[in-house]
């Protein structure tokens, strides 16, 4: 195989690739300097390059000197890869773990019988390779829920393969180290298809860690359109689609909660905006602590706020309202100055078996039962139902706005 594929040309592609890739990443990370990770990853390539710059210099140098030096080199680009996968998934690793790999080296330095082993020096670095690899396939899976981006399971499946490939040349080069079939350790099979599928792992893994990022900063922008940004619960879009989305086949069960929080502006005109802004902090804490999926809670006014449980009847509802209003009324909201702030809210309650399975009728039916709550004294809940009044004054304003 090396007459077919001249080995000292891989190792220059290695040298060249690892260097364009490592400025590449490097030049991006500069420009923003807001992950970390990709300015570890555009290191690790360098060191991966000056790797294999080290096994060029075999022909030149002693044999121990290039090899001893290009694995450690390996090692820590391979530390290095390991602790931006850490530092992507939010981790506070021991930075001193990414050295592990490399200071392994330091017995085979120290000890002369111990240079003249290439097998052994391949197999020990095949086995910091293949550690790293599958440690950072198993971070990537284990995040998988948490953080659902599409390009991490075929990033895991990559390190993976990877991994577990250099996994099973260990035993190979420690039992079989004559496995070059008669010729040189550099140039038998073993050594020139890994040095294959290193290079194209280093070809897929700058496309997987660029993906990765892009899909993070994606999900994080689309994120933050659906997201009110003092509350932190989904607006008023996020909410209508997911709500619509639910809706689609859900038959006739589910109530909408309409809530407004009651005589707010004189909240903030008396405490100032800064209380009213934490007094709606506190309100949203409230209904977010009392919901569990797939019930959603949104922001979807000034001080107005919905929710929709898909799985519950207008009773249910109504009953979950009005332990709400109590639990808003219970609030002990305390300016610095010692004063309470008071905090009430009216709920409007609308079942989709009596307003049918759409949010426009659904909205409107919870609107005018909010209506009636705050007609009759506010600080409660009131259901919207096909046979009472309420519905009448429903069609009434669906006349009144044509």
């Amino acid at each position: 195989m090396g007459e077919l594929i001249s080995v000292s040309t891989l190792l220059l592609m290695g040298v060249l690739g690892g260097a364009t890739a490592g400025a590449a990443l490097g030049f991006i990370w500069l420009m923003e300097r807001r992950n970390p990770a990709l300015g570890l990853w555009s290191a690790s390539l360098w060191f991966g390059a000056i790797a294999c710059a080290f096994y060029i210099l075999r022909p030149v140098v002693p044999d121990w000197t290039s090899v001893l030096f290009g694995n450690a080199m390996l090692a820590f680009a391979y530390g290095l890869i390991w602790l931006g996968f850490q530092l992507f998934e939010g981790c506070r690793p021991a930075v001193w773990k990414a050295a592990v790999g490399a200071v392994a080296w330091l017995p085979f330095v120290a000890i002369p019988f111990l240079r003249d082993e290439p097998a052994l020096h391949s197999a020990l670095a095949a086995l910091v390779m293949a550690i790293y690899s599958l440690a950072i396939a198993w971070k990537l899976v284990h995040r998988r829920r948490t953080e659902p981006l599409p390009a991490r399971l075929p990033t895991a499946v990559l390190f993976a393969v990877h991994g577990s490939l250099y996994a099973s040349r260990v035993p190979l080069l420690l039992f079989f180290p004559d496995f070059g079939l008669g010729t040189t350790f550099d140039q038998s099979p073993l050594f020139v298809v890994g040095l294959l599928e290193a290079l194209l792992f280093t070809l897929f893994l700058v496309v997987a860690m660029l993906t990765l990022l892009a899909q993070r900063d994606a999900r994080f922008h689309r994120k933050s359109a659906d997201t009110d940004a003092l509350t932190g619960l989904p607006n008023r879009p996020a909410f209508f689609r997911a709500t619509e989305a639910l809706l689609q086949g859900g038959g006739e069960r589910g109530v909408l909660m309409v809530f407004d929080l009651d005589h707010f502006h004189f909240v903030n005109d008396r405490f100032g905006r800064e209380e009213g802004d934490r007094a709606l902090q506190a309100f949203a804490q409230v209904l977010h602590r009392e919901v569990r999926p797939p019930d959603i809670v949104a922001r979807i006014g000034d001080e107005e706020f919905a929710l929709f449980m898909p799985s519950i009847r207008l009773d249910v509802g109504l009953s979950i309202a009005e332990y709400l209003c109590r639990r808003t009324e219970e609030l002990k909201l305390v300016t610095e100055g010692g004063a309470r702030i008071p905090l009430t809210t009216s709920v409007g309650v609308a079942a989709v078996a009596d307003a049918g399975a759409d949010i426009e009728p659904l909205m409107m039916a919870a609107g005018v039962a909010l209506a009636e709550a705050k007609r009759v004294g506010r600080n409660r809940a009131r259901a919207f139902r096909a046979t009472s009044t309420l519905h009448d004054r429903l069609v009434d304003d669906w006349l009144r706005t044509g």
